[in-house]
C-alpha cells in the first residue's frame, strides 16, 4: 500500500487513497518506475487532506486535476 506510512490518515482513508492511486495508475498505464506516479500520489494526498474519502471520487478528482 503506497500510503501505509503516511501519518494523519486513518486506515480506511489510506485504503481509499490506495484504491484511487491504483485506479489512476492503471488508467494512465503507468509502470511501477514511472516518475509520474509521484504526481498522482501527491494529488491524491492533497485531495484526501481536503477531506475526500471516497475512492471513486478521489479517482475522478485526481484524473481531473491531472488533466487527463
Amino acid at each position: 500500500m503506497p500510503f501505509r506510512d503516511l501519518e494523519g490518515f486513518d486506515d480506511d482513508t489510506r485504503r481509499a487513497m490506495t484504491q484511487a492511486f491504483t485506479a489512476v495508475c492503471g488508467r494512465l498505464s503507468l509502470e511501477p518506475d514511472d516518475p509520474e506516479r509521484q504526481e498522482v500520489a501527491a494529488q491524491i494526498i492533497e485531495l484526501a487532506s481536503r477531506g475526500e474519502r471516497d475512492p471513486g471520487k478521489l479517482f475522478a478528482l485526481a484524473m481531473e486535476v491531472l488533466d487527463v
